[in-house]
């Protein structure tokens, strides 16, 4: 079992100072921002027992402007290593911020975190430097996930003891089976649809756009590609790496559409 305390979700929405304004036990001090984190891990163990492995997903940062930082995580790992968690897994950013997607958001609202080596930048992971300073208090296997893409990498990672687990997610939308190709030497490199599902490569509807909106519906709209073929999966269908970004869209919002109207009608009966 996976506690998601990452991404701007509800846990790590009352993780951030940002978003939890809270003036009772639940917020204010960073003890109180990941009172309910705790509470759910411990209801987890409480549930599964001492055997059954409980892993949190945490963000390294949150990247934005008096949001939940790296420092924070770190004592929040601290508090986490007491409950016995069997995994931990980093990651960053949040859908204002989407760092775990490779991207920035408002400059405004942008925190840059702590500097990255320059070594970093120029690879595919997106979290290796920050999950050093949270492998220094973690007392249980550490997974970072975030932009590995290359075996070569992912295996330098391991061997470096950078990280214990490498982990992979929108490659495994479209090939569930891209971690065994990759163990198995098949293939070098996942497939980086995150290359080409945009509205454009360069310019004005590239996710690089002056214009807000435009960016939102590259990188949103990219969510929503690797939502449909999550679905055509699921359906027992093959992946569809043709599928337009506009098209992705519009069959998101008529699935979330439809999905509303079903949960309403259910509510009322």
């Amino acid at each position: 079992v996976q506690v998601h305390g990452a991404h701007g979700y509800l846990l790590s929405s009352f993780l951030s100072p940002v978003t939890n304004q809270r003036t009772d036990c639940w917020g204010g001090s960073l003890e109180n921002r990941a009172r309910f984190l705790i509470e759910v891990v411990r209801a987890t163990r409480a549930a599964v027992g001492p055997e059954f492995p409980v892993a949190v997903k945490l963000n390294s940062d949150d990247f934005r402007k008096g949001g939940f930082t790296l420092d924070e995580s770190v004592n929040v790992v601290r508090w986490l290593n007491e409950e016995g968690i069997d995994l931990l897994e980093v990651s960053g950013g949040t859908y204002e911020q989407p760092r775990l997607l490779g991207y920035s958001g408002d400059a405004d609202t942008a925190s840059e975190g702590p500097a990255m080596r320059e070594s970093t930048r120029k690879r595919e992971a997106y979290f290796l430097d920050y999950a050093q300073t949270i492998r220094e208090v973690c007392d249980c296997p550490l997974m970072v996930t975030g932009g590995f893409r290359t075996r070569t990498l992912m295996e330098e990672a391991i061997a470096s003891s950078e990280t214990d687990v490498i982990g992979l997610g929108r490659p495994l939308c479209t090939d569930p089976d891209t971690p065994k190709d990759l163990l198995d030497g098949r293939i070098d490199k996942t497939v980086c649809y995150e290359d080409y599902v945009k509205l454009a490569q360069r310019g004005f509807f590239s996710p690089a756009s002056p214009l807000m909106p435009i960016k939102v519906i590259n990188v949103l709209g990219g969510q929503a590609w690797y939502y449909q073929q999550i679905f055509r999966l699921a359906d027992g269908e093959e992946a569809d790496p043709d599928l337009g970004i506009l098209k992705a869209v519009g069959a998101f919002v008529k699935d979330e559409l439809s999905r509303s109207r079903r949960v309403k009608k259910a509510r009322l009966t």
